[in-house]
């Protein structure tokens, strides 16, 4: 029993190890010194490894310092080493690259198919406002809808709010002069106080870029920007977070 329990302990510690490693280097280290003592006693095989799988052999011996020395240091590295080479979980996007900005693009277009919107054109910029991707479907205004919806995205990343939002702040409490003022940067600046455009941030509330959509009516445009970015699988947080749109046929 003595002998059992020694080894569940040597194997617990092996498997704290590479944790403790991933949070502190220096708290690993000090850990080995604190662990040495344990492996200096009742190991009850020349080698670690069938210790572990072995737990009814008779033949036992007494570890010297020098051993456990190299049994923990040598189970140390194999640990640490299988951690450092394991990827992290946790994915943050830092910037929208061109196949992620075609996905959003082409996600628009289906989404507008699906719910028989009228044709559109959608334009994907990076968190300086270049644009990635612009599409247009066919039989869409030319002339107009490409820099409706190219102001929708620039105003997001501009603004950093989405174009309802915009407009919700200089005209919520129909103040002449706050609404003065954001017609003043629409002339200047070509931005766009109307639905349409989704501001696009990473999982640490960082702006990546943003979706302008223009050709149906504004909610429907805000719409399917939205459930593209939702159904893309990129690890994206959108404003505004949830739709206002009531004509929705295939959700």
């Amino acid at each position: 029993k003595e002998q059992t329990t020694m080894k569940i302990i040597a194997a617990t510690i092996s498997l704290l190890l590479p944790a403790t490693n991933a949070f502190s280097p220096q708290l690993a280290t000090a850990g080995r010194s604190s662990f040495r003592p344990i492996f200096s006693t009742a190991l009850s095989s020349s080698s670690y490894l069938d210790n572990l799988s072995n737990v009814s052999t008779s033949s036992s011996f007494t570890a010297t310092d020098e051993q456990a020395t190299e049994i923990l240091d040598s189970t140390f590295r194999r640990t640490v080493s299988s951690t450092a080479n394991t990827p992290s979980s946790v994915s943050v996007m830092s910037k929208l690259s061109l196949n992620e900005a075609d996905i959003l693009a082409n996600g628009v277009i289906d989404n507008v198919n699906r719910n028989e919107f009228p044709p559109i054109v959608v334009t994907v910029v990076d968190r300086q406002a270049n644009i990635l991707v612009q599409k247009r479907m066919d039989d869409v205004c030319h002339a107009a809808f490409p820099e409706f919806s190219y102001a929708k995205a620039f105003t997001c990343v501009t603004m950093g709010v989405s174009s309802r939002e915009f407009q919700q702040k200089y005209t919520a409490t129909n103040d002449a002069a706050k609404i003065g003022q954001m017609n003043s940067m629409m002339a200047i600046s070509k931005m766009a106080a109307f639905p349409g455009g989704v501001l696009l941030r990473n999982g640490d509330n960082e702006i990546v870029g943003a979706i302008g959509v223009s050709g149906a009516a504004g909610d429907e445009d805000e719409y399917v920007a939205l459930n593209s970015a939702w159904e893309s699988g990129l690890p994206l947080e959108t404003m505004p977070k949830e739709h206002s749109c009531t004509t929705v046929k295939s959700p």
